[in-house]
């Protein structure tokens, strides 16, 4: 678990726990009620249960973890009726999983708006003031191949340019195959050699 590269997913999870400790803090709560979105090969809705969050991980796929605080549920949220019964979130975590919805690699309904519809629903699912906390494979122009999509700052723009509020981000590149590091706005635009697929991109947004 945790994907091809770990310490670039470490970089991810640092930001998500960097994340909750600030809403915690604005919220003055003890713990939050949270979706993560695409869970299957991920520690992260273990860890947030653990860390006494109450939990609902979704993925199309099976997710092999249990806890006391977290509740799987199998389906996919660009189903037009997903979520309805469920009552709304403080925060949906959605890690490295947004560019592979609708494409089909992972199963599930190929869509090309996939990624549009699971913004709607997870827009839906959250609290008004509730946050998506995001990473996305990034780069300096979008593209889309049959395993994923590589997102760039005009396309997140037009993902969310209603109903949301960009409340920080965060850009991760590649200094060795194990050695991701934070990055500017200029830095994640380049190509490096070690990784020269995509950059890394983490966003916290508020629903507005």
């Amino acid at each position: 678990m945790g994907g091809p590269d770990n310490c670039q997913r470490e970089r991810e999870r640092e930001f998500i726990n960097y994340c909750i400790l600030q809403i915690k803090k604005e919220s003055n709560a003890s713990s939050l009620r949270i979706m993560d979105i695409g869970s299957a090969s991920s520690y992260i809705p273990v860890e947030l249960a653990k860390q006494g969050h109450q939990v609902v991980a979704v993925d199309i796929r099976p997710y092999p973890l249990t806890h006391k605080n977290l509740t799987f549920i199998s389906g996919d949220i660009t189903a037009s009726h997903f979520g309805f019964d469920l009552l709304p979130f403080d925060v949906i975590t959605c890690v490295s999983t947004l560019e592979h919805i609708g494409v089909g690699y992972y199963g599930g309904n190929r869509e090309a708006a996939g990624d549009q519809l699971a913004v709607a629903t997870m827009h839906r699912l959250l609290k008004p003031g509730g946050a998506l906390l995001l990473t996305v494979p990034f780069a300096a122009t979008f593209s889309q191949d049959n395993f994923q999509r590589i997102y760039d700052f005009a396309q997140i723009g037009r993902l969310f340019e209603t109903g949301w509020r960009l409340r920080e981000e965060r850009f991760h590149i590649p200094k060795g195959k194990k050695n991701w590091i934070i990055a500017n706005r200029e830095e994640v635009l380049k190509r490096h050699p070690e990784y020269p697929e995509s950059n890394n991109a983490a966003f916290w947004l508020e629903k507005v």
